[in-house]
């Protein structure tokens, strides 16, 4: 028995055990998981971005972005 059929038959025996894992709710909890994730993500980046520009802001001696933004002139 090659490892294919051994892998095959290991993942038919846990699908046999847990029939959730092969139904389209637990696709779609997956999908809904991870856009929570990348919103989330997003979210935290977009808070880091403002603390940043508003630390440069109110302390220029010490600059956090070498290049200079247009609004900051």
């Amino acid at each position: 028995m090659n490892w294919i059929e051994r892998t095959t038959k290991k993942r038919i025996k846990e699908l046999d055990e847990h029939p959730e894992l092969n139904s389209n709710d637990f696709e779609q909890k997956g999908n809904t998981l991870m856009k929570n994730i990348k919103f989330y993500a997003i979210v935290i980046l977009a808070a880091a971005l403002v603390l940043a520009l508003w630390y440069q802001w109110n302390h220029p001696e010490i600059d956090i972005f070498p290049f200079h933004f247009p609004i900051l002139v």
